[in-house]
């Protein structure tokens, strides 16, 4: 079906447009408490400041550490991954290439109550939470290549 109009329509939304009042101020919503002071005239998008917090809370240097291999697990924190680090603990050793040498510890002692953690399964639970599943991972907790080898387990924090 053809169109009966001799002028496109783009020229007509543009001819509709310049009738608006260039004076008239653009609608904003007013920001909640909870959003970013941004700088007018910045690209960065008002995005509430709690969604910012805890992916920056979750890479905090405090949060993760990694020991060697072996080390007394201080009180406080859970052993939630096994890594291998050729400058630390031994790893420029050429007969232990293969050889996770480093592990990866996170405090638990500042998780809130109903927090999980997907933690290795040898860690022993710490007191005031609960085991809610374990399963196995191969990137994870000593690598396992058996299909039938638990070594995660999700625990829960109750008090």
């Amino acid at each position: 079906m053809q169109c009966r109009h001799s002028f496109p329509y783009a020229l007509l939304a543009a001819a509709a447009l310049s009738l608006l009042p260039a004076s008239a101020p653009a609608q904003r919503p007013t920001p909640r408490a909870a959003t970013a002071a941004i700088p007018a005239g910045t690209l960065a998008p008002t995005v509430p400041v709690a969604l910012w917090r805890p992916s920056a809370e979750r890479f905090r240097q405090d949060s993760t550490q990694q020991i060697c291999r072996g080390a007394q697990i201080p009180a406080g924190w859970i052993l939630v991954n096994d890594a291998r680090d050729p400058t630390r603990c031994g790893g420029d050793n050429p007969a232990a290439l293969s050889i996770l040498n480093v592990w990866v510890i996170e405090r638990i002692d500042t998780r809130k109550v109903n927090a999980t953690m997907d933690v290795c399964a040898m860690a022993p639970t710490p007191e005031g939470w609960t085991l809610v599943d374990v399963y196995r991972r191969n990137d994870r907790c000593g690598r396992p290549s058996d299909a039938f080898t638990v070594n995660v387990k999700r625990i829960r924090r109750v008090r």
